[in-house]
């Protein structure tokens, strides 16, 4: 399924977290946060809820605490800290932004800092209560493209960045936010830098569960680097 979003807000109220789990593959930054739905939206008939959903992707500033060393300022649910005096049942994450510095999106990233780039990439997926897993887990495969007309100034391949727990292990459905810091250009791995004008990001989430085919879901947004 291949869905693309506009995002105009600031804020999105989701659903209480209980738990995180991170996943970092090795040079690519990435980390994944598990949100189980104990506050749970309309019900949908199981026979057309999809078993993986594709929800918002977006791009915002840097965390002032970047989780290299403890829990990032964002993404975040309350009462988990470190937002924990937020009210339960919403979400912290970076303001969507749009327009971004060329020479800052072109700073590699900081292992020790945690920083770099333009800013933080964030999206999430939600996994039907009827996914099925193995005791391991279902792999779980990320890509992340950002072009320029034909030239691209950032690609990571399908890449495993870890597993998911079982629906049924949580007691149902749950959503998973992916987040990581996002640059562009060689500093980033590409063969070329970016030029003033439309970066076009396309994030690919693909979920291997343990009978059946595997499920692939696509986000798509604009920024402006200047």
């Amino acid at each position: 399924m291949t869905k693309t979003y506009t995002i105009l807000f600031a804020s999105i109220a989701l659903i209480l977290a209980l738990g995180a789990s991170p996943a970092l593959a090795e040079n690519i930054h990435l980390r994944t946060i598990t949100v189980p739905h104990t506050i749970s939206p309309d019900a949908i008939p199981a026979a057309t809820t999809p078993l993986v959903q594709q929800g918002p992707a977006t791009m915002g500033p840097t965390p002032p605490s970047t989780g290299v060393s403890g829990p990032p300022s964002w993404p975040c649910f309350p009462p988990t800290a470190p937002c924990s005096s937020d009210p339960a049942g919403g979400y912290l994450g970076a303001l969507p932004t749009e327009v971004y510095k060329l020479t800052t999106c072109e700073v590699a990233y900081n292992s020790t800092t945690g920083t770099g780039g333009c800013g933080q990439l964030w999206w999430t997926f939600e996994v039907a209560s009827t996914l099925t897993c193995a005791t391991a887990g279902c792999p779980l495969s990320v890509a992340i493209s950002a072009k320029q007309g034909s030239n691209t100034v950032y690609n990571l391949p399908l890449t495993n960045i870890g597993t998911l727990p079982s629906p049924s292990s949580l007691g149902g459905a749950y959503t998973e936010v992916i987040y990581g810091q996002q640059g562009f250009g060689t500093n980033w791995g590409a063969t070329v830098n970016p030029t003033a004008g439309n970066v076009t990001i396309t994030v690919t989430t693909q979920v291997t569960p343990s009978t059946g085919a595997k499920i692939t879901a696509k986000g798509s947004f604009t920024v402006v680097v200047q």
